[in-house]
């Protein structure tokens, strides 16, 4: 069996989804989305309750003005499908023990200021007033954070590229060559012809790199949901903000009777086809320890769900979003390192416009394939990104 399309995605996650939106938009092309288990599947970690949306990159402006640029999208794409996908919030920053933290806090709130993006920040019995859920000396509240319904967003993405004319297949990819045409092989035996391929695997996009390509490994998050026991609707969005603590973050219950609360630091390296989907009693401990420190209310809350996801983890943290080096018909986004969810319709538009060889419509020369032109890993500005 033989397949064709002028563009063939591999990787069915919220990447490959908006990447298949955004040309479908914008282009007349044949277009095929494939996705070893089918899109929404419970391997993918796009296919969760909710995600982080916040402006607050410690003093890295770049990401916060990605940021600004992906909620104007975010907000297009609801009005174009009469979607609610990105519920507002804010985002609170508690200062805790960790110097990192703390630095990242403060810088936040520094970088958005200078920007004049209305950040504020609480101390003492003012913290305490504005949100009696959290106990800390001082509180940084970015405004502009919020829920992205995840599945949701997941579906709208994948349903609206399908109306306009996207095939979705479940295929799993197990090569592909690019000397002399591009030709995509599956385990079943297909070959899929294309005149450009964009790869977004995420976890798994390790075994399609060859030397000389920016590395990803593959992490295993836990995430826990706590129900408190009592007064949910005191940790709803219309009061309760999406927090970082010092080593954790936490998302308020929509879309599910549960707060949402995972380590944002956790590094687990593993091998995706063997990882343990099941979360470890150790980190359902930790997260109530942080919540005793932090948000009282939650620490006793009954675990109402848990979740296994993968992140794709660059050196730095930064994301992948480029050519191949020696096949400009081959385009890679992968190494969103748990960060990259709110970015996903501009990152979707990116990968499009390099598909469709068009000039990018934002900087993406920081996100390059190739090893030496990437930025060296610092510890202080990328807390905070796992979410």
């Amino acid at each position: 069996m033989q397949l064709e399309a002028d563009v063939c995605i591999v990787g069915g996650g919220v990447m490959g989804a908006a990447t298949a939106y955004a040309i479908s938009r914008i282009a007349d092309k044949k277009i095929i989305l494939l996705d070893r288990y089918g899109l929404g599947n419970e391997y993918c970690s796009s296919n969760d309750v909710n995600r982080v949306f916040r402006y607050s990159y410690g003093n890295d402006q770049y990401y916060t003005k990605m940021a600004i640029e992906s909620l104007r999208l975010w907000k297009e794409i609801e009005k174009e499908n009469g979607q609610e996908l990105l519920i507002p919030a804010g985002l609170l920053m508690l200062e805790g023990e960790d110097e990192h933290a703390n630095k990242f806090n403060e810088s936040s709130f520094k970088t958005l200021t200078n920007l004049g993006l209305g950040a504020e920040v609480y101390e003492g019995p003012e913290l305490k007033k504005r949100f009696p859920q959290f106990q800390a000396k001082v509180g940084f509240f970015d405004p502009h954070g919020g829920v992205l319904l995840a599945s949701k967003s997941l579906e709208t993405f994948s349903s609206q590229a399908g109306a306009r004319g996207v095939r979705i297949l479940e295929k799993h990819v197990t090569a592909f060559r690019g000397k002399s045409g591009l030709e995509i092989e599956t385990s079943g035996g297909e070959t899929i012809r294309a005149k450009k391929l964009v790869v977004t695997v995420g976890p798994w996009t390790g075994r399609f790199l060859r030397d000389g390509l920016t590395g990803v490994t593959s992490t295993r998050q836990q995430l826990i949901y706590l129900k408190p026991s009592r007064n949910i609707k005191r940790f709803t969005p219309t009061s309760c903000p999406v927090f970082f603590t010092d080593h954790h973050y936490g998302i308020p219950a929509v879309g599910i009777d549960g707060v949402k609360v995972s380590n944002k630091e956790l590094t687990d390296p593993v091998d995706p086809e063997t990882a343990r989907r099941s979360v470890d009693q150790e980190q359902i401990e930790e997260c109530r320890i942080a919540c005793r420190r932090f948000v009282p209310g939650l620490a006793d809350g009954e675990v109402v769900r848990t979740k296994v996801c993968l992140y794709d983890m660059t050196e730095n943290s930064d994301f992948v979003i480029d050519r191949d080096l020696d096949n400009r018909d081959i385009v890679y986004g992968y190494g969103f390192s748990g960060h990259g969810f709110k970015f996903a319709p501009l990152i979707g538009k990116l990968l499009a416009g390099l598909a469709l060889d068009r000039e990018p419509s934002f900087d993406i020369s920081r996100f390059s394939i190739r090893k030496s032109r990437r930025n060296p890993w610092m510890r202080g500005g990328q807390l905070g990104k796992g979410e």
